[in-house]
């Protein structure tokens, strides 16, 4: 009876996939089980909407939507899950769900792809075993993209990319454990992007990269050890803000262009802080505070700022421990 429920579903789903050429055309799509798997495309129907809904393991999905004002909603339960969807168009949506429900050993993957304006993406991992999720946007402006990962355990990895002016993109990274990665990158005027990592555990790190005018960059990490963030801005009038709370942490901003202003916090022991802006009218902040002990390996928390250009500020504070070091060069 399960078998004949599938192949009913998989007959719905195959005779409304084809290349759909009217307006508001739907696809609904169910499976269960292991080793299913979905393709879907809808051509030239605006206002189309594909659902898909996969329970199990080892099941596969392969969406594309080439329209306008079109929706994916993909909801995956189970281990060893894939996904991989096209949108092309302006004001289309894709919502991506995977849940691991906490058990598995498989990866799980998810790969989103718009090109267009006006679109948003986003992708919810949670209680996965080892997980991947990306995003790309490009060839459009006023774009949103967000990863959220949650409870993920051993390798976890989120990452946005944008191409285009005025585009927002975000990765949130709360309670997974063992090497955790999220990024951030985006070529073009006016992007903000943002990495927000909390309460993950053991090898922690991040980058935001943006290249372009008027950016805003900021990473967060909170409640680490063994954590490293790494912003890149290359354009005018730029803003990175990047604060870490734990213990061995290590930070590197740079920004290359005039009108730039950099900040970074650091709590805990065993810091490191590099700090290089060149250009012009260039402020950076650098601040660190936790009870370092210079006897200890690695018990010294450590400040480099380099800044070349016309009428820079430099202000480094440190306190906590002893042997501490801060070295600022400007020239």
């Amino acid at each position: 009876m399960q078998a004949r429920q599938s192949l009913l579903y998989l007959s719905v789903f195959i005779a409304l996939s084809g290349s759909a050429m009217a307006d508001s055309s739907t696809v609904n799509a169910t499976q269960d089980g292991s080793g299913n798997t979905l393709n879907a495309e809808q051509q030239g129907a605006t206002q189309s909407t594909i659902n898909v809904n996969q329970q199990g393991t080892r099941n596969s999905a392969g969406l594309r939507q080439q329209a306008t004002y079109s929706t994916l909603n993909i909801n995956q339960k189970g281990s060893f899950n894939s996904l991989m969807a096209k949108q092309a168009g302006n004001n289309n949506t894709a919502a991506v769900t995977q849940n691991g429900e906490g058990g598995g050993t498989p990866p799980q993957v998810a790969t989103l792809d718009q090109s267009g304006s006006y679109s948003n993406a986003t992708i919810t991992q949670e209680s996965n075993h080892r997980t991947s999720a990306s995003i790309t946007q490009g060839g459009g402006s006023y774009n949103t993209a967000i990863v959220s990962q949650t409870g993920n355990s051993s390798i976890v990895g989120g990452g946005v990319t944008q191409s285009g002016s005025y585009n927002l993109g975000s990765v949130y990274q709360q309670n997974n454990s063992n090497t955790v990665t999220g990024s951030v990158q985006q070529w073009g005027n006016n992007n903000t992007g943002t990495v927000s990592q909390q309460s993950n555990s053991t090898v922690v790190s991040a980058i935001l990269q943006q290249t372009g005018n008027n950016n805003l960059g900021a990473i967060q990490q909170t409640g680490t050890r063994l954590t490293s963030a790494k912003v890149l801005q290359s354009g005018n009038a730029n803003n990175a803000n990047l604060y870490q709370n734990g213990a061995t942490l290590k930070a590197d901003i740079q920004q290359r262009g005039n009108n730039n202003v950099a900040s970074s916090n650091q709590t805990g022991a065993f810091n490191e802080e590099t700090l290089l802006q060149t250009g012009n009218n260039n402020l950076a902040v650098v601040r660190q505070s936790g009870g370092a002990d210079a006897s200890s390996v690695g018990g010294i928390n450590l400040v480099a700022v380099t800044q070349t250009g016309n009428n820079m500020v430099s202000n480094v504070s440190q306190s906590g421990g002893s042997g501490n070091v801060a070295t600022i060069y400007q020239h």
